[in-house]
């Protein structure tokens, strides 16, 4: 059977483990950047296609994809991947016109919209008795004032959609409020749009408290190649994107999580978060992506083939058996890593060095394909110039 191609949206270090995954089993990928310095473009195992940002030209996006998918008629349609909130969207926006073209996992708006939108996921958490840190949704400034005399500090005040917020705010994700005074600075600059956030008490602990789920669901709500692991370090500190992460077994919270989205009738890739309070001795669920993660690399790493599960699935193929334990492995960004070193106020040496010992995989660096390392620079060049010129444009105003 000729295996049909793969088109990955979104080429940044997230897309790298899915390119790599799916190239070495054979399939030819394709990748769509947002800008043409991602760093996923340069892989060997990647076709790149072009490079639009479905938040500013989708109409574009959607014509380079009609085109390409026209070329293999509707029994070979091309596999289609997001790996961002906004090629989700993107997709969800404009899934009966792709669906002409591409098979690929759920978006349907009412789904994507309950588990992108901060305020609606907390509503179906509490729907389905599934534990999250306490929350308020402010309908107007009234009511984001008053909250401060109910909340427990520290809190965060974070953007329904963080995609947006990122447009504008760039990498930064919350606001964080120690005390009265933090929050009633905060209040300051998002009181014209209080209905577009929410606010939420943090639940104290280290990055090490923080524990993903992973896997891939069938189009039965099916889980295969579930994984489950625990965060090392983050950057930003407190509240970013993992740069370390380890293999953990976590059996209940995977029960958890599988029942969670079954009822929801979810399928595709996922990445789900949980905060661990000590004080209560309660797992609470931060976040759940309709996508892969950052991370993802670790779940190929520790034996499971989520992502190339997901190809068979949508492609008509019969999915293999998964083993059930993870094998034992570390996970790292190591340029972000060290930024998240630096920013600790508790780092020792001694642990930052055993963090790096035993077996290992990397977000970036691969034998097989070491072009992406120097590509991710030039990434990161294009990205600063690209938000330098963004902050110095005239704005009419702030946005939640």
């Amino acid at each position: 059977m000729k295996q049909r191609p793969a088109v990955v949206l979104g080429m940044g270090p997230t897309s790298l483990c899915l390119v790599r995954a799916l190239g070495r089993k054979g399939v030819l990928v394709y990748g769509v950047g947002l800008n043409p310095y991602e760093v996923s473009l340069s892989s060997k195992y990647c076709r790149a296609l072009g490079a639009i940002d479905p938040r500013y030209n989708p109409e574009g996006l959607l014509a380079l994809l009609i085109r390409f998918g026209k070329k293999f008629g509707s029994s070979a349609k091309p596999v289609l991947y997001p790996t961002g909130d906004e090629c989700v969207v993107f997709m969800s926006a404009y899934a009966k016109a792709l669906s002409m073209h591409f098979v690929f996992s759920n978006v349907n708006e009412q789904l994507i919209e309950i588990l992108l939108n901060k305020a609606k996921f907390y509503e179906i958490c509490q729907q389905y008795d599934f534990a999250t840190p306490p929350t308020y949704l402010p309908q107007n400034r009234d009511d984001l004032i008053a909250i401060s005399e109910t909340i427990s500090f520290p809190c965060i005040i974070k953007p329904k959609y963080y995609h947006d917020w990122a447009m504008k705010h760039g990498l930064k994700k919350v606001v964080f409020c120690q005390d009265r005074n933090d929050y009633a600075k905060g209040v300051i600059n998002l009181q014209e749009n209080a209905d577009q956030v929410i606010v939420q008490e943090v639940i104290e602990g280290p990055e090490s408290d923080i524990y993903v789920v992973a896997g891939y669901f069938d189009k039965k709500s099916n889980p295969h190649g579930l994984f489950s692991g625990r965060k090392i370090r983050q950057y930003p500190v407190g509240f970013g994107t993992t740069t370390k992460m380890e293999t953990v077994d976590m059996p209940d919270l995977i029960k958890q999580s599988v029942r969670f989205l079954k009822k929801i009738k979810y399928d595709g890739l996922v990445d789900i978060e949980f905060k661990y309070d000590r004080k209560t001795e309660t797992f609470y669920v931060i976040e759940i992506n309709p996508r892969l993660g950052r991370w993802y690399g670790i779940v190929e790493a520790a034996g499971h083939g989520s992502m190339y599960y997901s190809y068979l699935d949508l492609t008509g193929q019969t999915i293999p058996g998964d083993q059930k334990r993870s094998t034992p492995v570390v996970w790292s960004f190591v340029v972000r890593d060290v930024l998240a070193i630096a920013g600790s106020r508790n780092r020792h040496f001694r642990d930052v060095i055993q963090s790096y010992r035993g077996p290992r995989t990397w977000c970036i660096w691969s034998n097989d394909d070491i072009k992406p390392v120097f590509a991710y620079f030039l990434e990161m060049i294009f990205k600063a110039v690209w938000f330098l010129d963004r902050r110095r444009q005239p704005s009419g105003g702030q946005d939640a």
